[in-house]
């Protein structure tokens, strides 16, 4: 999806106020950018044609600096408030369906998970910012109090600090609007959830120097397996005020409550044994089987799923010195509190046995504490232009671990993936979230510089660089440090861009980054430890549009990354994990929006991506394609405006991707798959009030799939088996806006 609107929320891409349904509250400079739009469909020019909705043309002060997207040598997508209302998604997972160069690595459950751009997964903390400041991902996330998410495609470490080169994925907060809105929704999902949501803010006092946004929301209900529980509750408030004419100060608080009993549970497949460093054949002992209907009960447990709480606080001040000169400066604390006990079946034979049980032992609890400062400007002298940023960014993750953790798994029973059974629940008793300590500190800070050089005709360059301090400290108990590393390093980017027109620009780039060494696994000799830093590299080479009647944007790209396994110890008994080999990606994408005949409107994209795992130290599995990633994935939304009906507009969604190896030999495969999405959109004026119908009926195919699969683990080492997560059925959404 192009990122065609303009930035409403300094520090990251917001949302398009152009033309779709429900108000977007726009955080604005002095100058009053704020803008409320309280339509409910996507409106229409004097010859009744919708206008480009979800999508901008431009960006406010931020690390990216201040010029239009055409102008970024990047691949930028987002999603703005409009389209996450309009398609009715309430999680990240749901969300990134609508951004087609987008995947994510699915863990614990449906609403844990690791986004993903080009093949490479994210890491907890390091590849996700709520308004520009680091936050951790692997908690549940409501879509409701965001106004837009954005992303950028690859690495972002010269602008965002050492960070794995899965790309960067910035949620921005929903902030006061300039003029009142109240907007109820009343929802129901699937058989029995149903949903009341209020977002409503407003301006106060003398001159509006006063403001507030809040969204409150309670959710309840059984969700497309029978005896299953789907819970949500969420309290948010935003404020700001402007003490004076070119000053705002902002703040936020959320709560965020998720519960998620009697999903199906996760596949665990080809335990493998061979160890890296060995010609052993390291085939899976037992296949993954075709993807069940996940409607039936036994492949979870009415008593076992996911308990997830998110609280976050943050605070600005951004001031503007002049038109030209922006500064912000703020700070982010979250806590995620997890208690994960899903059900996990084993496949134990190829005739698809499998032994049912619940996993624990996740890490119960994160914390992280961001900042983010940064001063923008432009300066034009002897016909050159350059648009600078300065910037400082970094975060403080905390992982918690029990004290005494339970078994790693608690046996529940034996089944068949053609007759799932229900088991009772532990004898025992299940597990719960007590004596916690700190088992690690991840602390990182830096310092960026980036300056957008513009010449009078034609060419550009852009040259950005981090010089970042990463540190860790490991704990094996409430006071005894394990183990750690310091370490700091230089992560840059240059990029050369022609501009025959404006409104064009082709664009070559080049970024080398650091991440955050991977944590050695149990059973190591240096279990627990953090390996050094990774260096990753991105070469692309792109071509980007932006006319009023389509946006195109189109990317070839080769990334390198280091990547570990457990190998054979050389200098003693055991085993040791350490960096082995490279992980290589190539491939191209291409997203764009268009309008044709003046009614329709299509938004979508194509990824085609070559994954392949380079000096594994095994002969069979050296070069081959990476586990369940698939060699294309596409998605195109559209919405066609019914002529003749006022204010109805037909939706549709079409979703592929391809095959996808399921083990690490690439002698086997899971098959490619297709989902359709249709629905409505209809609005009307009830007596004073603006009303909006919307109706979707998801994967109307009914068609059984795999969402994720996926390695052992985040590293592809050939130690633990295998994983795959079943995709959502077809599931009927419904909601009623009303805009007071």
């Amino acid at each position: 999806m192009v990122v065609v609107a303009r930035r409403t929320s300094r520090g990251s891409l917001a949302s398009v106020c152009a033309a779709v349904s429900l108000v977007c509250g726009l955080n604005a400079a002095a100058q009053e950018k704020s803008e409320v739009k309280s339509s409910v469909t996507v409106t229409a020019n004097a010859d009744g044609a919708p206008d480009a909705a979800y999508a901008v043309q431009s960006v406010d002060p931020g690390v990216l600096g201040t010029e239009p997207v055409v102008n970024q040598p990047y691949t930028l997508t987002a999603m703005p408030s409009q389209l996450i209302t309009n398609t009715q998604v309430k999680s990240f997972r749901d969300a990134m369906k609508f951004l087609p160069l987008v995947s994510y690595t699915e863990q614990q459950g449906p609403e844990v998970l690791r986004p993903a751009t080009r093949g490479f997964q994210g890491s907890v903390a390091q590849n996700t910012r709520m308004d520009g400041m680091a936050m951790a991902i692997t908690g549940a996330n409501p879509m409701e109090q965001y106004e837009e998410l954005q992303v950028q495609n690859g690495l972002g470490g010269a602008m965002y600090g050492p960070a794995n080169p899965s790309g960067m994925f910035d949620f921005v907060l929903k902030r006061p609007p300039a003029h009142r809105i109240t907007n109820l929704f009343l929802e129901q999902d699937s058989r029995s959830v149903g949903t009341v949501h209020l977002d409503a803010g407003d301006r106060l006092g003398a001159h509006k120097f006063f403001g507030y946004r809040t969204n409150l929301l309670f959710g309840d209900g059984t969700m497309w397996v029978d005896q299953s529980r789907l819970r949500r509750r969420l309290a948010e408030f935003a404020f700001d005020v402007r003490p004076g004419a070119h000053t705002i100060l902002d703040a936020h608080y959320s709560a965020y409550d998720l519960v998620q009993r009697g999903y199906p549970g996760w596949f665990s497949y080809g335990q493998n044994t061979a160890i890296a460093g060995t010609k052993q054949n390291p085939s899976p002992s037992f296949l993954l089987p075709h993807a069940p209907d996940p409607t039936r009960l036994g492949f979870g447990q009415a008593y076992a799923g996911v308990n997830l709480t998110t609280q976050s606080a943050s605070a600005r001040l951004l001031h503007d010195f002049s038109p030209n000169w922006h500064a912000m400066a703020g700070g982010l604390a979250q806590r995620l509190d997890r208690f994960i006990d899903t059900p996990v079946n084993k496949i134990t034979s190829n005739s698809g046995d499998y032994t049912a049980s619940l996993a624990t032992g996740f890490a119960p609890r994160f914390g992280v504490e961001s900042d983010l400062g940064y001063i923008t400007g432009v300066v034009k002298r002897w016909g050159i232009k350059q648009d600078v940023v300065i910037a400082s960014e970094g975060y403080r993750f905390n992982q918690y671990a029990y004290k005494a953790p339970a078994a790693s798994t608690v046996l529940l029973g034996k089944a068949n993936v053609n007759a799932p059974q229900q088991f009772a629940p532990p004898a025992s008793g299940l597990p719960t979230n007590t004596g916690l300590y700190q088992s690690s500190v991840v602390h990182q800070q830096g310092f960026s510089l980036a300056d957008l050089v513009s010449f009078e005709k034609y060419f550009a360059v852009r040259l950005a660089a981090s010089q970042d301090w990463i540190g860790v400290d490991n704990y094996s108990s409430v006071t005894t440090r394990s183990g750690g590393s310091n370490k700091d390093g230089i992560s840059p980017s240059v990029s050369v861009m022609f501009k025959p027109k404006d409104w064009m620009t082709a664009y070559a780039t080049y970024a080398s980054s650091l991440q955050q060494g991977d944590i050695a696994p149990g059973g190591t000799v240096n279990a627990g430890q953090a390996l050094a830093p990774y260096r990753s590299k991105q070469w692309e080479v792109g071509y980007k549009t932006a006319l009023p009647v389509v946006t195109v944007t189109t990317a070839l790209f080769r990334l390198q990354r280091p990547f570990a396994n457990t190998v054979t110890n050389p200098s003693g008994s055991g085993t040791i994990f350490q960096i082995v080999g490279q992980q290589e990606n190539y491939g191209a994408e291409i997203s764009g929006q268009t309008m044709l005949w003046k009614r329709l409107l299509l938004d979508g994209g194509f990824t085609a991506l070559n994954s392949r795992l380079n000096d594994t130290g095994i002969e069979a599995t050296n070069g081959k394609r990476f586990v369940g990633i698939p060699g294309y994935h596409s998605n195109l939304y559209g919405e066609y405006r019914v002529p003749g009906v006022a204010d109805l507009s037909i939706t549709g969604d079409w979703q592929i991707t391809g095959r996808r190896p399921t083990d690490d030999e690439n002698l086997y495969s899971n098959p490619g798959f297709e989902t359709v999405d249709l629905g409505f959109r209809y609005a009307r004026r009830v007596w004073t009030k603006m009303a909006t119908l919307r109706f979707t009926a998801n994967n109307i195919g009914n068609v059984h799939y795999y969402s994720t699969i996926a390695a052992g683990d985040i590293t592809g080492t050939n130690a633990s088996a295998n994983t795959a997560h079943l995709g959502a059925p077809r599931n009927i959404s419904t909601s009623l806006q009303i805009a007071f």
